[in-house]
């Protein structure tokens, strides 16, 4: 059976669990510490994949990796998760969780690339905008990228607005490349 099939089963699953519970919020910030754990420490999955390593050790080790102290939803989920043999699933299961709460919390991710730091004004004012567009909240991420010259580059779903400097200079120079080939063929 396909991975992603499973693991966005167990996700719908532990978040109509959730639900139900009225746990959702604390059990998404612990997939969220997890998900990040995964992302930050690269032996995680290999480590949770050892043969060797038992039951026990493999719930404490997924536990410590979200924080000391895990809610009672969300041990009951990693033990079932371990027993069933899923483990290999647990990264892509806590990204699948994540999608469902802010589906279903119209929560939006954005994310804004620009050369220095953004002033908290700027921010607000973005987030705004895409609170007032969507009808929803907006997680944002800030990037610094110097390479990028001056501007800024937005990105949201599948909506990308590139204003910066460094992508105009590139189609500048794509225009006068390609006038210069143009002429010079003819």
């Amino acid at each position: 059976m396909n991975t992603g099939i499973i693991s966005m089963r167990y996700a719908k699953a532990l978040f109509a669990y959730t639900e139900h519970l009225e746990a959702s919020e604390e059990v998404f910030q612990e997939m969220e510490a997890l998900a990040r754990s995964f992302a930050l420490e690269s032996r995680l999955r290999p480590t949770l994949l050892n043969p060797i390593l038992g039951v026990r050790d493999k719930n404490k080790l997924i536990k410590s990796a979200i924080s000391e102290r895990v809610s009672r939803p969300m041990w009951r989920f990693i033990r079932l998760v371990v027993r069933n043999h899923r483990e290999d699933m647990l990264q892509s299961m806590a990204i699948n969780y994540l999608d469902l709460y802010r589906k279903a919390r119209n929560i939006n991710l954005a994310m804004v690339e620009t050369v220095v730091s953004l002033a908290p004004e700027t921010e607000e004012h973005i987030k705004s905008l895409v609170c007032s567009r969507t009808r929803g909240t907006v997680e944002l991420t800030k990037r610094i990228n110097p390479d990028l010259i001056g501007g800024f580059i937005f990105q949201m779903n599948f909506l990308r607005m590139d204003a910066s400097v460094a992508s105009q200079l590139t189609e500048i120079k794509k225009h006068f490349t390609n006038d210069y080939r143009q002429k010079k063929i003819v």
